[in-house]
């Protein structure tokens, strides 16, 4: 999560993290990349994460 938060474009992930954490709703694809659904969540993450 946290390559995914400090990115301004998709990130590749492992399929098994990418799955998990779009099974959560905290990323969506974009091709075979991911990115954060919406920059709120990006920011709420890169806050708390960052602690």
């Amino acid at each position: 999560m946290q390559k995914v938060i400090n990115s301004d474009i998709p990130v590749q992930l492992e399929s098994a993290q990418s799955f998990k954490l779009r099974s959560l709703g905290l990323i969506e694809f974009k091709g075979n990349e991911v990115q954060c659904p919406c920059n709120l969540y990006r920011l709420y993450f890169r806050e708390r994460l960052s602690q």
